[in-house]
């Protein structure tokens, strides 16, 4: 297992190649950190990732997937009183990918949002717990995908608010965009709240891309491919403003455009 202790601005690469399969990422309490986490390598691999983030600690982690073969990202989170963590995954690579995302709030006061960005031409999978286990805490799920031709998309979303969770808040919102009929888009909600003064809500939305959008566009002179692009590329794009970071947001942006024009010429 590979241990890390996260404070300041960091950026680290995994290899799918490296018998390293095991993490561990610590935030200690009173402490700032901005992650940046690339998975990088022609491998079929499976990654197991344990982060906790302290008292009064804040967390900003975005992972990237550039893994050419099929992978499984583990992931589990720990919050403690009063923390701040913001997650977000950009999965815009070509191969097979599942993520099991388990977000534990421990303390209260803790607050906790995810963002993603997918983009699907294979299949892509998402299963994410999120477990309010203390009050006074808030959680935000938020998921946008495009699923190109052929592509599958799956998302399961469970937020539990535990017994005795005064006040604690748990929200998602999961949206796919599919491109046309050969596109499989699903989405599967689900709250299970288990206390009274609480705040809870999901909403998900799946459907193709909008016709009086495309036509808006359409009679600006743009034509029908680019106007498509240009929806598709808005709203994978929310994701590269996670990280303050000019060339990360610079570099993000060109690949989401890039892959964008890409898939959408196929």
């Amino acid at each position: 297992m590979k241990e890390l202790t996260l404070t300041g601005f960091q950026e680290f690469i995994i290899n799918s190649a490296s018998t390293e399969g095991e993490y561990r990422l610590h935030v200690p309490a009173n402490e700032s950190a901005s992650v940046v986490v690339t998975l990088e390598g022609n491998k079929e691999v499976e990654i197991d990732i344990k982060i906790i983030v302290e008292e009064n600690a804040q967390l900003r982690l975005l992972t990237i997937n550039h893994n050419e073969d099929k992978s499984i990202l583990n992931e589990e989170f720990e919050l403690f009183a009063d923390s701040s963590t913001t997650i977000a995954h950009a999965e815009l690579n070509k191969a097979q990918t599942t993520i099991n995302s388990v977000h534990k709030i421990l303390q209260q006061g803790a607050n906790l949002q995810v963002n993603t960005a997918s983009l699907t031409t294979t299949q892509k999978n998402f299963y994410q717990d999120t477990f309010h286990y203390a009050g006074n805490s808030k959680a935000h799920v938020n998921n946008y995908g495009v699923v190109l031709a052929n592509g599958i998309c799956d998302m399961v979303v469970r937020s539990t608010i535990e017994k005795g969770s005064h006040g604690a808040a748990t929200h998602q919102s999961s949206r796919l965009l599919t491109y046309d009929k050969t596109s499989i888009g699903k989405i599967l909600p689900v709250l299970y709240i288990y206390d009274n003064d609480v705040q809870a809500s999901h909403a998900a939305s799946l459907g193709q891309p909008d016709d009086e959008q495309l036509y808006y566009l359409e009679t600006r002179g743009i034509s029908h491919q680019e106007a498509l692009q240009l929806l598709i590329t808005g709203y994978l794009l929310p994701i590269t403003r996670i990280i303050d970071d000019e060339k990360i947001v610079e570099a993000l942006t060109l690949e989401i455009e890039t892959k964008v024009a890409e898939g959408c010429s196929m």
